[in-house]
């Protein structure tokens, strides 16, 4: 399976060996079009991360593949979630598509 461009050599052998935790994956022609994988995680907790390659955004591949993660993430953790800033758009529609609601926000005080 071919490494997707923004995937350092080592990053992309800890993901496929499982070490970036659990992880499920859309493939077209042979190339990774759209990853969900858990970037942090302890005992009862993992994070969603999600990357979906530009020319095939748009297509409902990141709800997929998070889906598919959260069903194999859940068989040992028992809470799952998703972290991402107000800018991110598409961020934010991948979990309005699957019911997400933010579990909080932060602000920051300026003074």
């Amino acid at each position: 399976m071919n490494r997707p461009d923004n995937w350092q050599p080592g990053e992309w052998a800890e993901l496929i060996r499982g070490e970036a935790g659990e992880w499920a994956m859309a493939v077209h022609d042979n190339s990774p079009v759209a990853i969900c994988f858990s970037p942090a995680s302890n005992d009862t907790a993992a994070e969603a991360r999600i990357w979906t390659r530009a020319d095939f955004r748009g297509r409902r591949l990141a709800p997929a593949v998070v889906a598919a993660w959260s069903r194999r993430e859940r068989r040992n953790k028992e809470v799952l979630f998703h972290s991402t800033t107000a800018a991110n758009h598409a961020s934010r529609s991948v979990a309005r598509t699957l019911g997400l609601t933010p579990p909080g926000w932060i602000w920051r005080v300026r003074t």
